[in-house]
């Protein structure tokens, strides 16, 4: 990487870091996950629950780059935007950030995972959820905050996406867990 490449990476890794996520603002968490956090958490459910089939490599590198536009787009939740105009700020700031870095596969990793094209986006899409419902827990645990059931919702409504029954039925157990209380 030249200079300018390594400078650039600096500046895309703090502001991952420092990106704080909109939906927990909103629900008045006090210092919530940034998306760097996020992503992280992801990636060890990606670790731990991708099953064999898949190309976890793959997988892996979708859950790390899915949030990465948002450093210049923000962090939009749904809802808060027409879908097809979501898309386009999104497809936008990650040819910012492929320019940036000038690595051109982060912009396929990203189309991939946003179109669901392939049975590793639609499982790290589907996690993108779960992650959520674990932090939710994480705060209504400690904050005493309601989230689970809200969050919950949300991702046993992505499980039907995942042709696996096998793995559905495992993610809906995990999910069940973590919404008894």
């Amino acid at each position: 990487m030249k200079k300018e490449q390594i400078l650039n990476l600096a500046k895309v890794l703090g502001r991952m870091k420092q990106l704080k996520r909109t939906g927990w603002i909103r629900r008045r968490v006090n210092n919530p996950e940034s998306d760097a956090e996020h992503s992280f958490s992801l990636a060890m459910l990606v670790m731990l629950f991708a099953p064999e089939k898949l190309n976890r490599l793959k997988c892996l590198q979708l859950a790390l780059i899915h949030d990465l536009p948002e450093i210049y787009c923000g962090d939009i939740t749904p809802g808060e935007l027409d879908p097809v105009k979501k898309q386009e700020l999104e497809k936008s700031a990650m040819a910012k950030v492929v320019r940036d870095l000038n690595l051109s596969q982060l912009q396929e990793l990203f189309e991939e995972y946003e179109q669901h094209q392939t049975p590793e986006a639609r499982f790290v899409w589907v996690l993108d959820r779960i992650d959520n419902v674990f932090t939710a827990r994480m705060y209504e645990d400690t904050l005493h905050i309601p989230l689970v059931k809200e969050f919950a919702d949300s991702a046993f409504e992505r499980l039907s996406y995942l042709e696996d029954a096998e793995l559905r039925a495992e993610l809906d157990k995990m999910l069940a867990a973590l919404t008894e209380n």
